[in-house]
């Protein structure tokens, strides 16, 4: 019994060897695994490698620019004398505008009538200061000749001697017009103007139906074109070169002018450039009558400060500087090309050089707008 003992004992021992060693080769293996896994793990968790990003690209396109600024405008009327009332009497008929508007008088217009004499404006430098008839001589009647040639009738010597040949014309005349045929002027019947034709407004007595005296303004006589004059405010921080161009909407009218170098100070400090009306515009139009004539009036107008221009038109931020005083931009294939700046406009300018289409790569940090 003790020898089966023993050997049971050597046999058990020889088993807790194998299983120790199992248990090592065990732990071993589990150790390498773990050790794999955690090297995996490792692996796994390391830092990427950096990715480098694209280039901002923009496209160079074709295109317009132009630097525009709203304004306001001053329109007033200015004053170039008055047409004096020499009929006294009741006023039958008052023209063809209202009080406060504005009318053009061209020459053989009638302004207005009393006790249903007409009063008809003229050509002259020297006003009406008496009747006129057969065996007057003088420069109203020369000024009287000269009109009825223009009008078409036929006076044989235009000399300032009032003949039969005036008395013909001029009685042709009123028979034209269907007025009573008389072969004598009276004074008040014929207003001469220096200038015609020409803008004037009614005086404040003209009213139809109204009592007007010798000596009575029926009209005032307006300039050629109200005066239009630019805002620029009173802290002088603002400048406006002569020549801009400056487009004023009256009533729905464009007008079309340039600033010049004449500066006046309104009453409250702000500085006013005078603008000239463009040639085309300066004979009044249907803009002037919808200035009011007393006061002033203020219009929207627009300030084109540079342009328009039309070119090649890039960001200005894809402009670099080159060597020098060069300025350039980068292609996108990494030319680099020298461009000149023609009209910059806010962000954006016009410059030569590249071609609409081409690629333009963008500094660091550059932003450009969509």
């Amino acid at each position: 019994m003790a020898h089966d003992v023993g050997m049971t004992s050597r046999r058990g021992r020889r088993v807790g060897r194998v299983v120790t060693a199992a248990a090592v080769l065990a732990a071993v293996g589990v150790a390498g695994v773990v050790g794999f896994r955690l090297g995996e793990r490792t692996l796994e968790t390391a830092p990427a490698a950096p990715v480098v990003a694209a280039p901002v690209t923009v496209v160079a396109v074709e295109a317009t620019l132009v630097d525009e600024r709203p304004m306001s405008v001053e329109g007033q009327w200015g004053r170039a004398g008055r047409v004096l009332n020499r009929l006294a009497g009741t006023v039958t008929a008052a023209g063809v505008v209202p009080v406060g508007e504005v009318m053009a008088v061209a020459a053989g217009d009638v302004l207005f009538s009393v006790n249903e004499v007409p009063v008809v404006a003229l050509p002259g430098s020297v006003s009406a200061y008496r009747s006129m008839g057969p065996g007057v001589v003088g420069s109203d009647v020369r000024q009287l000749q000269e009109f009825l040639v223009a009008a078409g009738y036929r006076v044989d010597s235009v000399d300032g001697r009032w003949r039969s040949d005036t008395t013909s014309a001029y009685r042709q005349w009123r028979a034209d017009r269907l007025w009573p045929v008389r072969a004598e002027v009276s004074l008040g019947e014929i207003v001469f103007m220096p200038t015609l034709p020409l803008t004037v407004t009614p005086g404040a007595g003209l009213v139809a139906g109204g009592l007007i005296a010798d000596g009575d303004v029926a009209f005032e006589v307006l300039a050629a074109a109200p005066t239009l004059r630019l805002s620029l405010g009173a802290d002088g921080s603002f400048q406006l070169p002569v020549s801009t161009s400056v487009d004023v909407s009256v009533a729905g009218e464009v007008v079309s002018t340039t600033a010049t170098d004449r500066q006046t100070l309104s009453e409250g400090g702000a500085r006013l450039v005078d603008l000239s009306v463009l040639a085309g515009d300066s004979v009044c139009g249907p803009w002037c009558e919808s200035v009011p004539t007393v006061g002033v009036s203020t219009w929207p107008a627009v300030a084109r400060l540079k342009g328009p221009e039309t070119g090649v038109v890039v960001p200005v931020g894809s402009i670099r500087s080159g060597a020098g005083s060069d300025t350039v931009v980068v292609k996108a294939d990494g030319s680099t090309v020298s461009v000149e700046v023609v009209l910059q406009v806010g962000g954006d300018a016009i410059v030569t050089g590249v071609s609409a289409g081409d690629v333009l790569v963008l500094p660091d940090a550059v932003e450009v707008s969509g």
